[in-house]
């Protein structure tokens, strides 16, 4: 069975107004279920999306946490909503899956949640996966599911592990601020200055920059 893992972030499921992306989400639904049935693939997403989605249904809406953890808590049951009508529409199901940091790194959790993504895999439907931002503030805070998505894909062995941001790669320097800053069109390794030097993200809309990414990447190659 040939799992491919793929991380949506924020800034690709969401318009500059921060709003929801429909036309975004469809589509890459539409490319997933295409190649799900046509070439017998297996796919796990780890989506991103939940606090905005919520977020505009909350009066006076502040960065604090708590309005946070609020926002997603609402924002989940949207943002599934749609996966689930998208997916549905080609002939697929799809089931949602809420993790927090802990639970990856407990033993016993780890094999609950191998249990229940390989039968939801065998079933084929797609899990959706999402940090419970309601409970937990780790992601919240830092690394937009990039981090989490790493370990999922290092705990299942996936066969591939993609990153979707709005980014063609990995550049020289922030292509934002530099405009002589160059795609690096292939990494063979990751360096731990390459990550220090790399920037957190500035947009709200997207939590973790490259620096996440690069860590993430870094971590899921450094487990096969």
């Amino acid at each position: 069975m040939k799992i491919i893992l793929i991380k949506l972030g924020s800034k690709i499921l969401t318009t500059p107004e921060g709003r929801l992306d429909l036309n975004s989400l469809r589509n890459i639904v539409n490319q997933i279920s295409s190649l799900q049935i046509q070439n017998q693939l297996k796919f796990i997403i780890v989506s991103s999306g939940a606090i905005t989605s919520g977020a505009l249904l909350i009066d006076n809406i502040s960065n604090s946490i708590p309005n946070k953890q609020a926002a997603a808590a609402i924002g989940q049951v949207l943002l599934m909503k749609e996966y689930y009508h998208f997916f549905q529409e080609n002939g697929l199901k799809a089931a949602q899956i809420l993790l927090t940091n802990d639970s990856i790194s407990n033993t016993s959790k780890q094999h609950n949640i191998e249990n229940t993504i390989f039968t939801l895999l065998k079933e084929n439907i797609i899990p959706v996966i999402n940090e419970n931002d309601s409970v937990s503030i780790e992601e919240i805070q830092f690394g937009d599911n990039d981090i989490l998505s790493s370990q999922v894909a290092s705990l299942l062995a996936v066969s591939k592990y993609i990153i979707l941001t709005d980014k063609d790669g990995i550049y020289t320097s922030n292509p934002n601020k530099n405009k002589t800053a160059t795609l690096i069109p292939k990494l063979d390794t990751i360096s731990q200055d390459m990550i220090d030097n790399s920037e957190e993200a500035a947009d709200p809309r997207g939590k973790g920059g490259i620096k996440s990414k690069l860590m993430a990447a870094k971590h899921a190659s450094s487990n096969g």
